[in-house]
């Protein structure tokens, strides 16, 4: 089986499942080009540095699960100052796939067991797993949806929640029933 990259991903590290044995470890750490491809992705300003320790077992049904740390250094760009800046990233990364037959009879015993909490596998796909996918999707969770640089605020300052006091929503509801 010939493993193929993905080329319409910033980073493809494609393993066939069939040469995972017992437990694998597998450290990846993406170059230049890529880690560019990744920040133009997640619209990031850089993505200076970044690496995944992943610990790799396969059980006897074939399921696949994936412990590991990952760690970056990144520029976000600021929605206040729309300037870049520094930001470290630590995040754990577990994950399971399964061949497609495996999961339909895990969510078919979920179902029989009404057990509304299951989560199936990710599929394991023409038989191999991509891990560079898996870091780059890690890393787009671990990002904050709405960076802010230490210290930035907006012209002004942040803008004071409006407060009303209990009293005022009550006179404000008898004027109400007392104009209708």
């Amino acid at each position: 089986m010939a493993v193929r990259k993905q080329p319409d991903l910033p980073f493809s590290h494609p393993v066939a499942v069939a040469t995972l044995h017992g437990a694998t470890h597998l450290i990846l750490r993406p170059d230049e080009a890529a880690r560019a491809r990744i920040a133009a992705l997640l619209g990031l300003h850089a993505v200076n540095a970044l690496e995944a320790e992943l610990a790799i077992t396969q059980a006897n049904n074939g399921r696949v699960d994936i412990e590991g740390q990952l760690r970056a250094s990144v520029q976000p760009v600021c929605v206040v100052s729309l300037e870049p800046f520094p930001q470290e990233i630590a995040a754990p990364v577990q994950i399971q796939f399964a061949p497609e037959a495996l999961i339909e009879r895990m969510t078919k015993r979920a179902a029989e067991e009404e057990n509304e909490d299951f989560e199936p596998p990710d599929p394991i796909l023409e038989g191999q797993i991509d891990f560079g996918a898996v870091v780059v999707e890690f890393l787009a969770l671990s990002l904050d949806p709405y960076p802010r640089k230490p210290g930035a605020a907006f012209a002004g300052g942040d803008p004071e929640p409006a407060r009303q006091s209990p009293f005022e929503a009550l006179l404000a509801l008898r004027l109400k029933d007392d104009a209708g």
